[in-house]
């Protein structure tokens, strides 16, 4: 069975880190989101894969290439403007034949699951989508259930949690295509309306059917989504044998993740939940605990940083400070209560010595911080912050 996966968004809420990559490219466990559920979908049966890219769309045409990397033909359809999932979806429509699985590229899956979608489709020749159990709405909505039958699909649960959500894999056939034309185009906010728009259609004319998974829903909307699921990767053993440029004295965390060509100084501690992306550089006397630290990045001798995401070529001088834990982070104008957030380093960001970033805080990409400062909220790409 053929294999869509709707690659093609940005994901602003996640900026400044998709500033220089599409969303699905991001990090976890020191590999694209995006990789993860390619390799998902071939361990399911797919030896065919169309992605739907848009945004930064070379970033992923220069990864996945033509997919003999992954054992398996990948072919793109283009979406020049980033309307959604359903308008993604839809442009697919000449490049299918018969059945097919749907999946997004920026939410890992699980194959098993992927393989159930399946066996209910062959059964009931029906679209069929999955569901899962969430204590917080998700970007494609949530559902609700008369058996097997999904009766209804909308932007936000209308029952306490835990709730039933759109846990985004599906398997479709030719009618899902007159479902995606129907929405409006205005039918477009920080919700897919348009995705849950064309799976209410297919349930009012009794089509669609669900499985509920018992896993969780891993959303990466937001940068703490980001550290959360990374987290979970590697406690679910989704991890990498320690690189040999560990000082011997150092001490790496068995939930953590090394890419080969790491460097940790002497006496610095990798704690749980701790990803290295490749050619990170780490001094001596550093502590890193639940951190995303992206390909090229330094971390000054003495440094300590707790629940970060640290971009690409990013420097962090020597003792400079995120202390993490709880903030509350504005995103799009909504406030975003007691999230866990030490700081988000765009690409390329350079802090000197002795920096101290505030819990919650966004810098964005190029930003230099002089010595001595303190980082709070947010901070636009390419502005310096100076003492005094």
């Amino acid at each position: 069975m053929r294999t869509v996966i709707l690659a093609a968004g940005r994901g602003g809420r996640l900026g400044p880190l998709t500033e220089m990559r599409p969303k699905p490219m991001l990090p976890v466990a020191n590999r694209p989101i995006l990789e993860s559920v390619v390799e998902a979908a071939v361990a399911a049966g797919a030896d065919e894969i169309l992605i739907v890219v848009g945004y930064r769309r070379d970033r992923i045409q220069d990864h996945f290439g033509d997919g003999d990397d992954w054992d398996a033909t990948v072919r793109y359809v283009v979406q020049d403007h980033q309307l959604g999932a359903a308008h993604a979806l839809s442009l697919t429509a000449s490049a299918v034949d018969g059945p097919f699985v749907a999946l997004h590229g920026d939410r890992p899956v699980d194959p098993a699951l992927v393989e159930r979608l399946v066996e209910r489709y062959e059964r009931t020749e029906r679209p069929t989508v999955a569901a899962a159990r969430s204590r917080r709405p998700t970007e494609y909505g949530s559902v609700e259930l008369d058996g097997e039958a999904v009766v209804s699909v909308s932007a936000e649960p209308a029952d306490d949690p835990p709730f039933l959500v759109n846990a985004g894999a599906y398997v479709f056939d030719e009618r899902v295509f007159d479902a995606v034309e129907a929405p409006a185009p205005d039918a477009r906010s920080h919700l897919d309306l348009g995705m849950a728009t064309a799976l209410q259609s297919l349930a009012d004319d009794g089509l669609l059917t669900a499985v509920v998974d018992g896993g969780d829903v891993r959303d990466v909307t937001h940068p703490w989504d980001l550290l959360s699921t990374n987290a979970a990767r590697l406690r679910d053993g989704e991890n990498s044998a320690v690189s040999a440029g560990v000082h011997g004295t150092a001490s790496v965390s068995g939930d953590a993740a090394l890419a080969e060509s790491v460097s940790v100084g002497s006496h610095t501690s990798v704690l749980a939940g701790t990803a290295l992306g490749r050619n990170v550089r780490v001094g001596s006397n550093v502590t890193l605990s639940n951190c995303v630290v992206m390909a090229g990045a330094e971390i000054g001798h003495g440094a300590v940083l707790s629940d970060c995401v640290v971009g690409e070529s990013v420097s962090v001088g020597p003792n400079a400070t995120a202390e993490g834990g709880d903030a509350d982070v504005v995103v799009d104008g909504r406030v975003h209560s007691d999230v866990r957030l030490g700081g988000v380093l765009g690409d390329r960001a350079a802090l000197r010595g002795n920096v101290t970033v505030r819990p919650g805080t966004v810098v964005g990409c190029d930003v230099r911080a002089d010595a001595g400062t303190v980082l709070d909220g947010r901070i636009d790409s390419r502005d310096t912050v100076r003492r005094g």
